[in-house]
């Protein structure tokens, strides 16, 4: 009716021709295809700021849904103001004749936007690709719709229910074209990511889950390595650390420290379903480094002649190494911890013969200093008591720790065990001490014999 001066609140549904096709509010009215000059948007949201109506002002009042009616605004003419309320007489022809009595935010300026001229507008369908359907229909698809219409100044934007879904912009060239960009360029191209990037987090925390699952079904040792040793864990192209792998049915993780002086050590996790095998390849790959403090008088009876006993003790245990600092007064030992541990074992039974042998020194020499003092005085050549070895030859000491020294007795030269002269062995006169190698067990440096 364009003798009406009321505009009832409706929705753009498509265009038909020069037709548009509008919904109501709550299906008070079914939809219809009415005239494009018929249609007219609503104002602008701004418009009303400020408002403030005069007396004898033309407005528009909003007029509530009824049974039979949908929301709108009609005109209306401001007759009083009485504090904040004002008293409203329709114009035209409203069929209410009783005047409204309203408050101010029910008034609003005469809405000027003009009729709608179909002839200027243009229906554009935008595909949805498959990866959003299940995003359609969504609050949060409706919400993008709805800023995309408002930012493009767009009649419609909404969404067909039909298979595949199409997205529907009717507006000028200029609002469709706008619309399509912000909806596929920005909507839809960060949706898609979203989309991408939640399916690829559930896939994630699933399999995160399996790993927790796993992982705590496994037994763990976690160590330490010095970054010098890394090496040998490994092995040359890995040799080592996938024997170890292999052998025990284990992982083994090598992580090196972030920063600091902990960058000096590795970190070293292994896993594996068997705590006993877990056990075992850490046995296999756990260097360590220990340092023992020597006594200066431990010294010579540790190393040994040229280093002799060390490197003994380091063959037979089959350390990476075995070396002594001047400086700190001690011992380095390396290797395997059980290789370590059976080196300070062996270390330290040896050690428990030092005063044995010390003993034993102290002795021969008071005996020597009696021989001294008797000068020549004592058996001569060929007699009973005096084998080939001569004077010296009565006592033999083995250059061996495996065993204690006894004391030998001359006679025709037969005995066990070779002796050595106590000048030989223990080299007073060069004013050094020597102790004899570990486990040699020969002590062949004497002519004379003695039994033990």
């Amino acid at each position: 009716n364009k003798t009406s001066t009321t505009w009832y609140c409706a929705s753009i549904l498509d265009i038909v021709g020069d037709h548009i096709r509008v919904g109501f509010e709550d299906g008070i009215w079914p939809s219809r295809d009415v005239p494009a000059d018929s249609v007219r948007q609503c104002p602008q949201e701004h418009a009303s700021d400020g408002f403030d109506p005069q007396v004898d002002e033309v407005v528009e009042v909003s007029v509530s849904a009824s049974e039979s009616n949908p929301s709108g605004w009609s005109l209306g003419r401001v007759k009083t103001i009485k504090n904040s309320f004002y008293f409203i007489g329709f114009v035209g022809t409203h069929k209410g004749s009783q005047d409204l009595i309203v408050e101010g935010s029910a008034l609003r300026r005469v809405n000027a936007e003009p009729p709608v001229d179909a002839s200027k507008l243009v229906r554009r369908l935008v595909a949805v690709s498959p990866e959003l359907h299940a995003w359609i229909g969504s609050q949060d698809f409706l919400g993008c719709l709805r800023h995309v219409q408002a930012k493009g100044r767009l009649l419609v934007a909404s969404c067909s229910e039909q298979v595949p879904p199409e997205v529907l912009l009717i507006g000028s060239e200029r609002s469709a074209l706008l619309g399509e960009k912000l909806l596929v360029q920005i909507h839809f191209r960060h949706q898609a990511e979203m989309r991408r990037f939640h399916e690829t987090r559930e896939q994630l925390i699933e399999r995160l889950a399996e790993r927790k699952k796993w992982y705590s079904a496994q037994h763990k040792e976690v160590f330490s390595v010095d970054q010098a040793l890394v090496g040998k864990v490994i092995g040359k192209k890995g040799e080592n650390i996938n024997l170890i792998r292999e052998k025990f049915s284990v992982d083994i993780h090598l992580q090196d420290a972030d920063d600091g002086e902990a960058r000096m050590a590795a970190t070293v996790t292994i896993t594996g379903l068997d705590a006993d095998s877990v056990k075992k390849a850490r046995e296999a790959v756990e260097y360590v480094t220990e340092r023992l403090p020597v006594q200066s008088e431990q010294v010579g009876w540790i190393l040994g002649r040229g280093f002799q006993n060390i490197q003994d003790m380091a063959k037979k245990t089959e350390l990476h190494y075995a070396r002594y600092d001047d400086k700190s007064m001690s011992l380095e030992l390396c290797g395997l911890r059980q290789q370590v541990e059976d080196a300070k074992m062996l270390i330290s039974v040896h050690l428990e013969y030092l005063p044995v042998y010390q003993d034993m020194d102290e002795e021969q020499h008071a005996i020597q200093q009696s021989f001294e003092e008797l000068g020549s005085a004592g058996p001569r050549k060929g007699e009973k008591g005096k084998g080939r070895g001569g004077k010296d030859s009565w006592r033999g000491y083995p250059e061996s720790s495996g065993g204690r020294g006894g004391r030998g007795r001359g006679g025709s030269g037969k005995g066990e065990g070779h002796g050595a002269s106590h000048t030989e062995e223990w080299n007073r006169s060069a004013g050094e001490d020597y102790y004899p190698p570990l486990g040699s067990g020969s002590g062949k440096r004497g002519t004379g014999k003695g039994r033990r």
